[in-house]
């Protein structure tokens, strides 16, 4: 053991005061964290390494301490205890024997005078503030090393019949009185297996299904053998099934859940129904019974079982759930059978009441699978939805998957956000402990999901019902949410059951409602997770195609481990670190709400046990158990088989893409099931009958479901069918693949499998691709007896075109006849072709400016990086480089790339010449037209802006209600303009910039830098227009503010309803309405000479918008939003505007014009959601009695407020969170309708 002492831990220890240091070690005995070294049936030899862990001092309670963390442990140790990071792996032990325990040898560092902090209190999602922190006086008193042991085992226990053990590594140990750290940075640990039968699992329990779970979950996970799941059950006597339907007495359930049955029985899943009537009695104890009962003696025992029914007692139309705890229902209490709290079975429920909930339900998956959305849109746009609280993992929970799904999968995800708590621009990611570990993890040093900073990725505020619902109806594969929620919807964003009404999407997603109490499906009134899930629209299918939700209040950080385990099992590269990469794991989300909780469960054994409880308890799949979604643009499968089966047959093949899923099904009984390799498959089956149809149905995760049927034939008979066959490409690349330019012959070996003999087989090859051309005609294989077959060599030549694409699966009909039959037969090759793809382009313009941009009459160097991303090298490339701008002139002709294997680059350097008149902003587009030997011809393209960009939109408000206006304002006019919501490193790339700070509440302060900046931008010659309500008067003034020669007037509050042209301007003859948030000022802004105004409110007195030319500069500053102008007739259009704007930002223009009508009454709120008051600002248009009333959303009059002021402006109403009585209301959804006269406005309060 080596000690740290004195002054050489004083100096480590000043170094870790006030930030967080990482120790590391760089001689390990192995991997860091726990691995296996050796394995069988006998033992594990397991080895622990830590290659780094961090130290950080925290402020708790007054007191200076230290945390300590280690990689991937993101929870905290024991409530009060000291809180100490450890590691925990589930081991598979062989049946029936014991598992015990061994640190067989260990490297230990003792550090001196450490005041170790202790492990927080799990906090409720529901709770706000700080975590807490009290120590456990019985521990920090005791003159004794916590743990006691580094190295623990729990309880033996089984998951899905396979015998496990939880080893727990601690590798720390402190004395809180002598204030002693043990650092144990090398153990070797043993796991002996004492008894039992030497063979891992139950085989009777095993399943495909269930696999990837199990692979993930045991770190011993090569020791469990493979498993031969193909069979039929065509007339077996073995009672179970793999999917199991508990379905209510009534008829319509029943048929509908025989829709089911049949739909996944054709998929190859065994599914069978039973009734109340068949289970007894409809009580949680009767079910569990029968439940456990089918897990522990059927001979194949359910992987799933779908309660379809809704919570109650009537057995003709709901069945009921235990209660866990006495706390929440629980359907998971029946999928536990061994009592351990974890799921043995894949519990769904769809909570139908009636027919109409039935059909909604089952038709929205059944419709979805068959015919999957197609829009590539919906599977690029996955929707993140989150509530920030600084104290919270909430923020980063969600940002991680769609980081995950952006950098991981590159897709562009949605954001949907709003603040709970604390300040994103400035707060880090989040307070609360550990969150070192999880940024290491998935932030940039690691999986690059977020950055390091939440303010790089901005745009924390603002989301809001309509954005959600903005965003599901354009279309989105799945949504992530993350906050706290209540029985009727999410806090932040402020989303709830009535905004469901708004949604037209008939492309459904998948909704993952991380919370509390969404899912509360025992309400007596609908729950959010059943009013989504049953929604439509205008009778089509809306809204939800399941959902995964929380059936009470839960805990923070727990949850969060959750989820990642979810999408891992989903995504196996989610966490590359955890568990396998099992290929044809599906995503299913039923399976990944049981992986998450068995992700949570071994982590950081044995600590926390009870908070984690209450997830395993809580989460529950809405929606179907093997309900697959769908995560990219879905593809064909490519099946062959013979058109006919002969009765008597044994086998039967099948060729389909690798990892599809094969299942044959005779009226409505599975034959026989197999998983492809992507070669022809050959599938056991039962003898069948002349007559009999079969059908063959193939599933692969993002590939529409293939159906075929062929028809039992006479066997009596003559059958000619490819037996085998071989390429031979020696006049290619003699690698035996179909590469493209080759020219292949085909060795054809043809078999009789009927009862008599063929004779003067004649063979023909033909394909239908385009790609291929067959040479010759038909080939004779003689006479060919029953069973016999006959190969000859070289019995076809076809040439592969050099533009085949790369992995295209070709598909080549073999056409055996004998004069009187026919016989088909279908093979499918794959084709290897490269793929040249641009890396990227370089701009070398020393010889001009050397900007590193093309300029208007510069001659400029373009460097273009190639690679071959394909499966085959390609030779002899040749580019020829193109434009198709008129006024840019490419004065180097075809440069030669030479040979390029898959991965490797190669550049060339092309000189170009730009037009002195070639306008600024012109975006040039280039085309590389590539060739290559073998018939390859393809192109690259890339476009590159000449000078500076037009515009750039710079969106630093929050709620972004103006910036994508102007942007699409751009886009509408053909401008191309770049948007942005952060500040850039460099504004001298644009001529002009647009910058949106928002307004009262939602308002973004530039600070002193930013202001700086945008003065020396305009000081190099830039033009600059900025719109904001508070910057020009209550922000504290920067460099910038004074150069749009401003004045502050009239410091009075006004309604803004028109916003008009001001006569002598060149906007004069221009009027648009106004429909911007919150339309009130308080203040009005006025020109000081020679500066002019442009625009005016309603009241011309109330000046919004100054425009000032300095001479070498231009500026336009405004207190109304561009993108809230509401267009009148033309002129007074924003395209028309901002063409205004930019002429005379070009100086082509010396001069200003009219606007709108706003004619409504207007209500807010501040602060909403609250929690115990807000305040309401009513703005009256006009002198009138006006009244407020509050009311609970089953339509009860909660307070009501009486207006004593009704003259026209702002009045404001104090709520105090009571009803008239003077009592708190409870936390939920209000209604507020304000009452104009015959008019009527309604706002939602959300009261926590």
């Amino acid at each position: 053991m080596r000690k740290i002492y004195g002054l050489i831990l004083f100096g480590l220890f000043i170094s870790f005061i006030g930030r967080a240091e990482d120790i590391n070690y760089t001689n390990s005995w192995g991997k860091a964290g726990l691995s296996v070294v050796s394995q069988s049936n006998q033992s594990v030899e397991l080895n622990f390494s830590i290659q780094s862990f961090g130290i950080n001092t925290v402020r708790i309670n007054g007191e200076d301490m230290v945390e300590v963390s280690l990689p991937e442990v993101f929870l905290p140790n024991d409530e009060g205890a000291p809180n100490l990071p450890g590691l925990s792996k589930f081991i598979a032990i062989p049946q029936g024997a014991i598992a015990t325990v061994k640190l067989v040898e260990s490297r230990v560092e003792t550090i001196e005078n450490v005041n170790i902090a202790p492990a927080p209190r799990i906090p409720w999602d529901t709770e706000r503030g700080p975590l807490e922190y009290h120590k456990n006086g019985t521990i920090y008193s005791k003159d004794a090393f916590y743990p006691s042991n580094t190295v623990t085992t729990s309880e033996q226990t089984d998951i899905r019949g396979i015998d496990a053990v939880i080893v727990g590594v601690t590798p720390f140990q402190y004395n809180p009185v002598t204030k002693q750290l043990l650092v144990y940075r090398d153990i070797k640990i043993e796991v002996t297996f004492e008894g039992g039968n030497g063979h891992f699992g139950d085989d009777r329990l095993r399943n495909r299904w269930w696999d990837p779970i199990l692979r993930d979950v045991f770190l011993n996970e090569a020791s469990i053998p493979e498993v031969n799941y193909n069979k039929s059950f065509q007339g077996t006597k073995d009672v179970g099934c793999e999917y199991l339907i508990i379905s209510p007495n009534n008829p319509e359930f029943l048929s509908w859940a025989d829709s089911i049955k049949k739909f996944r029985t054709e998929q190859g899943i065994q599914t069978d129904i039973i009734t109340m009537s068949d289970i007894g009695t409809n009580s949680a104890i009767t079910i569990e019974n029968f439940v456990n009962n089918a897990y522990n003696t059927w001979d194949i025992p359910p992987a799933a079982i779908l309660i379809l029914g809704d919570y109650g007692t009537n057995p003709d139309n709901s069945i009921m759930a235990p209660i866990w705890d006495n706390y929440c229902v629980s359907d998971n209490i029946y999928a536990d059978v061994n009592n351990n709290d974890m799921p043995d079975i894949i519990f769904a429920r769809m909570t139908a009441q009636n027919d109409t909930h039935l059909e909604t339900y089952i038709t929205k998956f059944l419709n979805y699978e068959r015919t999957p959305p197609t829009s590539e849109d919906f599977y690029n746009h996955p929707i993140t939805a989150l509530g920030w609280q600084t104290e919270r993992w909430f923020q980063i929970c969600s940002e991680v998957v769609g980081g995950f799904w952006k950098n991981g999968l590159g897709k562009e995800p949605v954001r949907v956000n709003e603040v709970y708590d604390g300040n994103p621009d400035v707060d880090p990611w989040s307070t609360a402990t550990n969150t070192n570990v999880v940024m290491n993890y998935f932030g940039p040093y690691g999986l690059d999901y977020i950055p390091s900073s939440p303010t790089e990725l901005g745009d924390w505020e603002g989301g809001n019902a309509d954005d959600v619902n903005d965003a599901i109806n354009a279309g989105s594969f799945m949504l992530q949410h993350r906050d706290h929620g209540f029985e009727q919807g999410w806090g932040e964003p402020d989303y709830s059951s009535p905004d469901i009404a708004d949604l037209t999407n008939t492309d459904l997603s998948f909704i993952l409602s991380v919370n509390c109490l969404t899912g509360k499906y025992n309400l007596t009134n609908e729950c959010f997770a059943e009013v989504f899930h049953r929604y439509k629209y205008n009778g089509e299918n809306a809204g939800a195609l399941g959902l995964i939700a929380a059936s009470e209040v839960s805990y923070s950080f727990v949850n969060d481990a959750y989820v990642w385990g979810v999408y891992d099992n989903m995504w196996p590269d989610f966490m590359p670190a955890y568990g396998t990469s099992v290929d044809h794991r599906g995503i299913l989300p039923a399976f990944g709400n049981a992986a998450g909780k068995y992700f949570l469960k071994q982590s950081n054994w044995p600590y926390n046990t009870s908070n984690k409880e209450v997830t395993y308890n809580l989460f529950h799949h809405h929606g179907d158990a093997f309900m697959t979604v769908y995560s990219e643009v879905p593809q064909p499968l490519t099946v062959l088989h013979a058109d006919q089966l002969l009765a008597g047959a044994t086998t039967f093949t099948v060729q389909a893409d690798e990892d599809a899923f094969i299942a044959l099904t005779v009226n409505g009984e599975i034959i026989g099931t197999a998983d492809s390799d992507g070669s022809a498959t050959e599938i056991v089956i039962p003898a069948q009958t002349v007559g009999t149809e079969v059908l063959i149905t193939v599933t692969k995760q993002n590939f529409y479901r293939h159906q075929s049927t062929v028809e039992v034939i006479d066997n009596s008979t003559a059958y000619i069918v490819n037996a085998a066959y071989q390429l031979n490409d020696d006049a290619g690349n003699a690698n035996g693949l179909m590469d493209y330019g080759e020219t292949i012959t085909l060795d054809l070996d043809m078999e009789n499998i009927g009862t008599l003999q063929a004779d003067n087989v004649m063979v023909t090859l033909g394909s239908e691709s385009e790609f291929i051309t067959v040479q010759g005609g038909a080939v004779s294989f003689g006479n060919i007896a029953a069973g016999n077959s006959t190969l000859i060599e070289d019995a076809f030549t076809f040439e592969v075109s050099g533009q085949v694409p790369d992995l295209e699966n070709i598909v080549f009909v073999l056409e055996a006849n004998d004069g009187s039959n026919t016989w088909n037969s279908y093979i499918a090759i794959v084709a290897h072709a490269p793929v040249l793809e641009l890396v990227s382009f370089t701009v070398n313009d020393a010889a001009g400016n050397n900007n590193g941009r093309i300029d208007p009459g510069e001659t400029a160097d373009i460097t273009i990086l190639m690679t071959n991303t394909g499966s085959s090298d390609a030779f002899g490339i040749v580019g020829d480089l193109t434009c198709v701008e008129p006024d840019i002139t490419i004065n180097t002709s075809a440069q030669t790339y030479g040979d390029l294997a898959f991965g490797e680059t190669a550049e060339n350097t092309f000189t170009i010449e730009a037009g002195a008149a070639i306008p600024e902003g012109t975006q040039a587009e280039f085309e590389l037209m590539l060739s290559a030997d073998g018939g390859v011809e393809t192109s690259v393209e890339f476009m590159s802006v000449i000078g500076k960009f037009t515009a750039l939109v710079l969106d630093l408000e929050p709620m972004h209600y103006s910036g994508p206006e102007i942007y699409n304002t751009f886009s509408d006019m053909d401008i191309y303009a770049e948007y942005s919501t952060t500040f850039p490193e460099d504004l001298g790339l644009y001529k002009n910039v647009f910058v949106c700070l928002g307004l009262h509440f939602t308002n973004y302060e530039l600070t002193e830098e930013q202001g700086q900046a945008l003065k020396d931008f305009l000081l190099d010659g830039g033009n600059l227009y900025m719109e904001g309500r508070v910057t020009w008067a209550d922000d504290p003034q920067t460099p910038v503010h004074s150069m749009f020669n401003i004045e502050v007037v009239d410091y009075s509050m006004f309604l803004i309803q028109e916003v008009n042209g001001k006569p002598g301007s060149f906007a004069s003859n221009l009027a648009f309405g106004y429909d911007g948030n919150n339309p009130v000022n308080n203040y009005s802004i006025e020109p000081v000479s020679p500066a002019f105004g442009l625009f005016t409110t309603q009241d011309e007195d109330h000046g919004a918008m100054v425009a000032f030319n300095e001479g070498t500069y231009r500026t336009i500053g405004s207190t109304v939003e561009f993108g809230k102008l509401v267009d009148g007739e033309a002129p007074s259009t924003k395209q028309e505007l901002m063409q205004l704007f930019l002429t005379w930002f070009d100086g082509t223009l010396t001069g200003v014009d009219d606007f709108g009508q706003f004619d409504k009454n207007n209500l807010n709120a501040i602060p909403n959601p609250f929690t115990h008051e807000t305040y309401l600002e009513v703005s009256l248009n006009q002198n009138i009695p006006a009244a407020l009333e509050i009311s609970n959303l089953q339509g009860q009059l909660i307070r009501t407020f009486v207006l004593e002021n009704t003259n026209k402006g702002i009045h404001q109403i104090h709520w105090d969170g009571n009803n008239e009585n003077g009592q708190a209301c409870e936390a939920g959804v209000y209604i507020g309708t304000l009452k104009v006269g015959n008019q009527t406005q309604t706002i939602k309060l959300i009261k926590y």
